[in-house]
């Protein structure tokens, strides 16, 4: 006797609140540390994010493709909000909408905000005393100094 087949499907539908057509169904179920509703799939033996399976359920499988949500809902189930698309074409959708990190949040940054704020006003010492107390390149301190880089925080 073989295991017995699980209908994730089933189990998926039960966990989505299915409101009208052009709002987000949230996921009910546990979600993921990312905020995306997560479903074990013990036909294969993992985890699945929610969003996928409805995406996988309206318009198949994808070509390698992620899914994207246009409603910026990471528990969003509604197929009418989910697409497949490259990470390319996410991460421009995400710079569209300022949903982007920026500063110090973005993991990258060698500096903070503060010390940003402090570039800007001590730019009268020169470049020579400021890249060697913040360890840059004179390139970084003159796109601070002309709004060419950390432009977000010029809007403060």
């Amino acid at each position: 006797m073989g295991r017995k087949k699980i209908n994730v499907i089933d189990k998926f539908w039960a966990k989505v609140d299915r409101r009208n057509d052009d709002e987000c169904w949230p996921w009910l179920g546990a979600p993921d540390k990312d905020g995306y509703g997560q479903i074990w799939d013990g036909n294969v033996g993992k985890m699945k994010r929610a969003h996928r399976i409805s995406a996988e359920l309206h318009y198949g499988k994808s070509q390698g493709q992620i899914v994207i949500h246009s409603c910026d809902n990471p528990s969003c189930c509604n197929p009418a909000h989910l697409s497949y698309g490259t990470t390319l074409e996410n991460q421009k959708d995400k710079v569209a909408k300022n949903r982007h990190a920026k500063g110090e949040n973005q993991g990258h940054s060698k500096l903070t905000e503060a010390q940003v704020e402090d570039i800007r006003r001590r730019a009268s010492e020169g470049y020579r005393a400021l890249c060697a107390e913040f360890k840059l390149a004179p390139s970084t301190v003159y796109r601070i100094w002309h709004g060419q880089a950390w432009k977000h925080s010029l809007a403060r």
